[in-house]
């Protein structure tokens, strides 16, 4: 029984190392790149066939607003004036990039060809740029920083 038990051990004790050597080194995984969920105010299709123009954004009356613990979930408020009724507001969300800078580019679209009563149209438009699990970023708007927060 003895002769037995000695090279069992000896099998069991040369897996369990050689067991350790068969772990791969794994590459750190990415930091996923938080996606805004949508606001409704994205460009659409037929975009194409309207003619942008700009908003009259009142960055001092708009906010960014940052809810909850971990993650945190942050949203844009915008408040301004578009040209007419005829003028639809637009909004692209560009994703953090390395400096942890969230773009917003905020514009109107409009149809040239239709005729429209001139008059500026006051909006307020809650704009969602998703949830953020750590880091300090930085938000602006149309090139003017918004603010700022951490997650």
């Amino acid at each position: 029984m003895r002769n037995l038990l000695l090279p069992f051990t000896a099998s069991m004790l040369i897996l369990s190392i050689s067991g350790c050597a068969l772990i791969p080194d794994l590459p750190p995984s990415p930091t996923p790149t938080p996606v805004p969920p949508p606001s409704g105010y994205e460009p659409q299709p037929g975009d194409d066939k309207l003619k942008r123009d700009q908003v009259f954004l009142e960055i001092e009356n708009s906010s960014l607003v940052v809810e909850g613990s971990l993650p945190v979930t942050a949203s844009v408020v915008l408040n301004g004036n578009l040209s007419d009724p005829c003028h639809q507001l637009r909004v692209v969300v560009s994703p953090p990039h390395a400096q942890r800078e969230i773009n917003l580019d905020v514009y109107s679209m409009f149809d040239p060809g239709l005729m429209c009563i001139m008059v500026i149209k006051p909006f307020s438009a809650t704009i969602p740029l998703g949830t953020f699990s750590n880091g300090h970023f930085t938000v602006f708007v149309n090139g003017q920083l918004l603010g700022e927060f951490d997650a």
